[in-house]
């Protein structure tokens, strides 16, 4: 079978979670025997695709042209992220005037002005954000959501779905490796910095407390300011790098204790799961989706209650290391068995 992923323009230039999850699909789709060709967006599909398998319903301006011109078997991973807790404290008025919906069209429109994206087409300047996503989702013969929640949230903000299928997402293989020995201390936190991760937060948190932190991500590019400002309240306790993965990435992983999420929202943390499978400690945001996705391998908090999460913090630095996470789940989501659930969704 030849599929075609259809990704984000900006899917290596700023890499996130939907850049894990195409890669580490598609590298499991071929150790099945299939073809698999990744297609940024902008750029043609080859020829005898069997199916197109788009990624980001938030971004169907990407994904439109591709599905109305391609009559065969349509597949969307929605990674459906909503931004609304973020825009509401960074755009409160223009949240409060345009709506979620409405101020996601604005910022797409805002990235093509300031070059960090493509034009997105007039069909979508016509449409707006919402009508664009209603007529993906009518071309699509189905949707692949990783968690239920997901899929409650798709249908509550644009009606009917076509046939819709709950797929985590898997762990690579080399997470799945016992950890080397060693010590383990302190907090790491990993993602791109901006408004939704809520890394500034944490950072306040631990520079306050004097715990060591680790700060692993790339600034958004079109949000340089809120990584001044996590810059800024940094402590000398405080360690910025820039993003990593490979051998880099598992040797921060096997050194530090704790992996605390703060986003305001994710829609599937990987890196949560690749925390546990390193035996890391891993403290999330309690809110949707990550109560669902990440209560398997971590503990919620409500991350607005700062006297409750720093004590849980301060808890989970001083306890050992003496939760084992079971193996068998862990190897349950490596990619390869996770890719028979997506194999299933083509036929």
């Amino acid at each position: 079978m030849h599929i075609a992923f259809v990704a984000r323009k900006t899917l290596y230039s700023q890499p996130g979670g939907d850049t894990v999850q195409v890669e580490q699909s598609a590298a499991a789709l071929r150790r099945q025997g299939h073809n698999v060709s990744i297609i940024i967006s902008g750029t043609p599909l080859p020829d005898n695709i069997d199916v197109l398998h788009g990624f980001n319903l938030g971004r169907p301006a990407d994904l439109l042209p591709y599905y109305t011109s391609f009559a065969g078997n349509k597949v969307l991973s929605s990674i459906y992220v909503d931004y609304a807790l973020a825009d509401s404290v960074r755009f409160p008025f223009l949240f409060k005037l345009l709506g979620k919906h409405g101020l996601e069209y604005l910022k797409t429109l805002a990235r093509t002005v300031n070059g960090s994206d493509r034009w997105p087409g007039l069909a979508y300047a016509l449409r707006g954000q919402r009508r664009s996503v209603q007529a993906l989702l009518k071309h699509t013969h189905t949707v692949l959501t990783s968690s239920n929640s997901e899929a409650r949230r798709l249908e509550q903000d644009f009606g009917t779905l076509p046939e819709t299928i709950t797929v985590p997402l898997g762990v690579a293989d080399e997470f799945l490796t016992p950890p080397k020995e060693g010590s383990k201390e302190g907090i790491l936190m990993l993602g791109r910095l901006e408004w939704l991760k809520n890394q500034k937060t944490v950072i306040q948190w631990a520079s306050k407390h004097q715990w060591p932190l680790t700060v692993v991500g790339d600034p958004n590019k079109n949000q340089p300011g809120y990584y001044r400002e996590c810059k800024a309240v940094a402590g000398q306790t405080i360690t910025f790098l820039r993003y990593t993965s490979g051998e880099e990435l598992l040797a921060l992983l096997d050194s530090h204790k704790l992996l605390v999420i703060p986003s305001h929202f994710e829609s599937f943390s990987l890196v949560g799961w690749e925390a546990a499978a390193r035996r890391m400690k891993v403290l999330f945001n309690e809110v949707e989706d990550m109560k669902e996705t990440l209560a398997p391998i971590g503990k919620g908090m409500d991350f607005s209650d700062e006297a409750t999460c720093t004590l849980r913090i301060q808890e989970a630095l001083a306890e050992p290391l003496d939760i084992k996470k079971s193996q068998a789940l862990l190897e349950s989501r490596s990619w390869d068995q996770i890719v028979m659930q997506i194999l299933a969704a083509y036929a």
